[in-house]
């Protein structure tokens, strides 16, 4: 299924948002953390929406990339290297067009950042290892997105 965002210039705009909202780069842990939480959430926005008149909000995927089960819990294995690779400039990147036509989209992810900004980093892990889909997964393979999702819907 294809994602509606690319998770790296998603992972840019977590970033750059942190860094205007809280005057301090953001850790790999909190975005890591970040990426996983909006995946799951918006799934589950999706699926549970009987009937929508955004085009847009049928694609439940926010992104394609594959998430891992790891010991701090899930991982977009494609951001952790970019990460590891590129230091802590992602919140320098611009990028006007990433939400252009999608403004609910847009509007979703803001909401759940200011929430997820104020959790610290070792809470959001700890939620995360209260998901039934990390703790199934062997630790380093692929969770099944459409069980992350399914667990979330019975969240909301």
């Amino acid at each position: 299924m294809a994602g509606l965002l690319d998770v790296k210039e998603l992972a840019y705009y977590i970033s750059s948002i942190h860094k205007r909202d809280k005057q301090r780069d953001i850790s790999p842990l909190k975005l890591q953390k970040s990426l996983y939480f909006l995946f799951a959430y918006w799934g589950a926005y999706v699926s549970k929406s009987k009937k929508s008149e955004d085009p847009l909000d049928c694609k439940k995927y926010l992104f394609d990339s594959a998430i891992e089960a790891w010991v701090y819990g899930p991982v977009i294995p494609e951001i952790y290297h970019l990460c590891k690779d590129e230091g802590k400039t992602l919140s320098q990147y611009k990028n006007d067009s990433l939400f252009k036509n999608k403004e609910s989209v847009k509007e979703f992810i803001d909401g759940m950042l200011k929430d997820i900004f104020e959790v610290s980093d070792f809470k959001l892990v700890e939620l995360s290892h209260l998901d039934e889909t990390w703790k199934s997964t062997t630790q380093s393979c692929n969770m099944n997105k459409n069980k992350i999702i399914r667990e979330y819907v019975s969240k909301i």
